[in-house]
This record gives C-alpha cells, sequence and structure tokens, in this order.
C-alpha cells in the first residue's frame, strides 16, 4: 500500500412498548464485536510512540489535567475508576446523564447502521454496494483527509447510493451540503431586506396507520392548500419569493408513523408576524386535512410557525454549532424521535442493539422495512420552482453531492483492492477513516494489520 501527503487542490462545487437502544460507554465494545479491539491492537504501537500513553502525557503537561477535545466542550467529564478512561456525557432536564459519543464513534455508528439496512433490505439493493464496492476501472481506494476539520479522514474511489433516507453514511454529507445550501439562500434573503420563517405542518395519526398512505394523504392536502384561492392571495399579500419542503418521518408506538412536512419560506419583504401567519395558515391546513380524510389537526400542533430563535430551542446543539433553520429543515430525518419516537435511524440501533429482545429488533425491522417501501422515490427536500435561480445556488441532485469532491484535502493512502476487500470483509472502514487522524503511518499499520489477518484466514481454510 502507498503512503502519500500530496495536497489536493481546491476545486468548486459544480413490540408494543418502545425499545430503547442500549448506549455504550466510548471504547465499550458490543458482545462478539472484535473490531474495536482489533484497531486499537493494529494501530495502538503507532499511535502511542508518537503521541505518548496517558502517563507519558499527564508527565508531559506537569500532573495537570488535558484539555477537553473540542467536540467536547459544555459536557460533563466522567473518568472510569476501574479502567481509568474517560467519557462524556450531557445532563438531561430530569438531571440524569447520557453518555455522548465523540464523532469516530459516531462514524462507526453510522457504518454499524448502514449494516443494519443491508441485512434488511437485501445485497441486491443500491445501499449494499454503497462505500463498499470500488467505481468501475479503479485500482485503488483512496483515503483524503480535509485540513481543519474534527474527523478529516474520507474515501474516494467507492460507489454511493446517494440515499438520503436509507443509508447513515450518505445522509450526513447530502443534509450537511443543502444545509450550507439553505444557509446561504437565507443569508441573501435577508441581506436583500427578506424575511425567512418556518411553518410545520402535523396531521392526525393513529397507530394503525400505514406510513405509505398518510404520506399521500398528506401530500393531497398540501397540493389542495396549496391550490387554493385564499393560499394564493395570501402568498401575494406577504410577497412570498419562494419555499423549500422538507419531510421528517418518526414512529411511537402509541400513535404509529407521525410524518411532518417542514416548509421554509422566503419573504421578500420583513415583518410578517408569526402569531398572524400561524391563525391563517391553520384555517386552510384544517380545511384541506378534512377534506382528503386526514381528520381535524390540533390547533396546538397542526400548524407551528417558528423564527430562528425558537428552532434553536426547538432542537438541541449540534457540536458547537448552534442548529438552526436551515439546519431544521436540511438535517431532519437525522434527528433523533422525542417522547418515545423513534427515527429511522434509531429503528437500526435496535436492530444492532446487543441488549434489545428478539421481539423489539423484529419490530424495529418490519418498522424500517415499511419506512423504506414508503419512502421509495419522494424527495426528502425540494425546493419551489426558482427559488435556486433567484438566490445563485447550484442546482445539484443527492447523487452529484455524494461524488463531490472534498476541497483542501491531504491524499493520505491508497488502498490496493485485495487489501479493501480485506477492509470491507472486517467491517474495519470506519476505524481506518478514524486512523487518520494519527497519521498516514497509522493508517498504513491499520491496513496491513487487515491485510496480514485475511491472509491468515485464507491458509487456514486452505489447510483445513
Amino acid at each position: 500500500m502507498q503512503s502519500l501527503a500530496r495536497p489536493r487542490a481546491p476545486m468548486g462545487a459544480a413490540a408494543s412498548e418502545t425499545h430503547t437502544p442500549h448506549t455504550s460507554r466510548p471504547g465499550q465494545k458490543r458482545p462478539g464485536d472484535t473490531t474495536s479491539d482489533d484497531a486499537r491492537a493494529a494501530v495502538g504501537g503507532v499511535a502511542a510512540g508518537r503521541l505518548g500513553t496517558t502517563a507519558e502525557l499527564g508527565a508531559k503537561t506537569g500532573g495537570r489535567k488535558p484539555l477537553k477535545p473540542a467536540w467536547a466542550v459544555g459536557l460533563v467529564e466522567m473518568t472510569d475508576g476501574e479502567t481509568g478512561e474517560i467519557f462524556y456525557a450531557r445532563r438531561a432536564h430530569d438531571c440524569s446523564l447520557h453518555v455522548v459519543r465523540s464523532p469516530a464513534e459516531k462514524r462507526v455508528l453510522r457504518y454499524e447502521r448502514k449494516a443494519a439496512a443491508v441485512a434488511v433490505l437485501g445485497k441486491k439493493h443500491r445501499i449494499a454496494a454503497c462505500h463498499a464496492h470500488p467505481v468501475k476501472g479503479a485500482t485503488t481506494v483512496d483515503v483524503w483527509a480535509k485540513q481543519g476539520v474534527a474527523l478529516p479522514g474520507h474515501f474516494q474511489g467507492l460507489q454511493t447510493c446517494a440515499l438520503s433516507w436509507l443509508c447513515s453514511v450518505c445522509a450526513p454529507k447530502i443534509a450537511e451540503r443543502r444545509s450550507a445550501e439553505i444557509e446561504y439562500a437565507m443569508t441573501v434573503c435577508k441581506a436583500q431586506g427578506g424575511q425567512v420563517l418556518m411553518p410545520t405542518f402535523t396531521a392526525p395519526h393513529q397507530r394503525k396507520d400505514a406510513l405509505a398512505e398518510t404520506l399521500d394523504r398528506i401530500k393531497k392536502a398540501l397540493r389542495s392548500m396549496g391550490q387554493s384561492r385564499r393560499y394564493r392571495e395570501m402568498q401575494d399579500r406577504l410577497a412570498v419569493a419562494g419555499r423549500i419542503i422538507a419531510t421528517e418521518i418518526t414512529h411511537g408506538e402509541a400513535n404509529g408513523w407521525h410524518p411532518h412536512f417542514h416548509e421554509l419560506w422566503f419573504f421578500e419583504r420583513a415583518g410578517v408576524n408569526l402569531v398572524d401567519l400561524e391563525a391563517e395558515l391553520y384555517v386552510m391546513w384544517r380545511k384541506a386535512c378534512l377534506k382528503v380524510g386526514l381528520g381535524e389537526p390540533s390547533r396546538k400542533h397542526g400548524v407551528v410557525v417558528q423564527d430562528g430563535s425558537r428552532a434553536a430551542q426547538y432542537v438541541s446543539k449540534m457540536g458547537d454549532k448552534e442548529w438552526g433553520l436551515a439546519d431544521e429543515i436540511a438535517k431532519a430525518s437525522s434527528k433523533g424521535g422525542r417522547g418515545g419516537s423513534r427515527s429511522a435511524w434509531q429503528l437500526l440501533d435496535c436492530m444492532i442493539d446487543p441488549e434489545a429482545t428478539p421481539a423489539h429488533q423484529k419490530r424495529a425491522e418490519a418498522l424500517f422495512r415499511e419506512y423504506a417501501e414508503a419512502t421509495k422515490g419522494r424527495r426528502q427536500l425540494a425546493w419551489s420552482q426558482g427559488l435556486k435561480k433567484r438566490y445563485a445556488i447550484v442546482d445539484m441532485n443527492d447523487e452529484e453531492l455524494c461524488a463531490q469532491v472534498e476541497e483542501d484535502s491531504v491524499l493520505i493512502a491508497q488502498i490496493p483492492l485485495d487489501a479493501w476487500r480485506a477492509i470491507r470483509l472486517q467491517k474495519m472502514q470506519a476505524h481506518v477513516l478514524n486512523a487518520v487522524q494519527c497519521g498516514a503511518d497509522v493508517v498504513a499499520a491499520l491496513v496491513e494489520h487487515c491485510l496480514r489477518i485475511s491472509v491468515t484466514a485464507t491458509q487456514k481454510e486452505v489447510t483445513v
């Protein structure tokens, strides 16, 4: 394997009760999972040689406590008295502590979720080849490091599915870039003297309702409302330049599937009153829901209009960046459920949780399968016609966003295809990327370790 450090030139963007997934303490492995130990064993010697052991680090700092990593600022730091391991937690409203995964641990979880999705959808599904099979004609899989970020490693030369509903590896990349587009449009709108607000539409739903049918009915209700004369007159009166529509879906055992639609409205001028807009929209939304047989939406939750400050309070913070309207729209599907409801990602978490009962896992699998069928062919995020052009945003589909080259990156390693197969079979992709933080030689050591294990296993099979 070639280990390099070559910079890339910047390129322009062309069951009856809900199971709560077990949260492992950082560093704690699931039963039967050896990948974490394998990764540490492979890179430990090289990384320790460069970074020093914990004791050496303490000696170098004169016994002073080392600074927290940037992602852990504001979190409660705890130390395992038996192992000396440090992990972090966030204090909830009830004063309980919830362990927070590091960015590297979140990356491992994303690959575990994807593997669970493949197990449900099958190896013939598009998601199975995503970040697993090299692109046609590739002779290596390249590892790059983006400069100036907390989690720099990423692959080039692999197929991507760009399934933002289903793929936990592709979805964050798509959502982050969509968020940047929306943030830019909001900035331009406000600079031109406009205003941006976010109405959210929710319809009544019951436990027995099928997701696909509910989505179709809500879509019909939104279309009916949008075609009404009162709605069009209101948009003209308030000088609405355009809208962005995002779909968010969660599931709760009490009330079943809960799809709701966030819309970001861009106004040509400021001064729109949130309370008045919410009241006017509710009257129209109630009429549309009753027309298509959805039932009467509640006045409290049927239509909620938010500005940036309320959206930031509605959702928690993302790292050290406050979650704003752009994140709420672009990353709606990446949020976890609240109040006993679960997102699609949390259904996958239940499937891979060693503490979940077989009944809970089977229930989660059935729900995820229904979710995959119901969202097939649907757009998760849609801009109204002409809005991107108005704010000079290049129109790119999800496939193009996934294939987009990261700017300001350095080539760390080129992995031959035989070594890549070994990495993939041992489920070490995320660990290879996490090793980028320690340097090219650590990545090389981990790749060689995976290849050595693969060769040993093959020799044993031949002997037998």
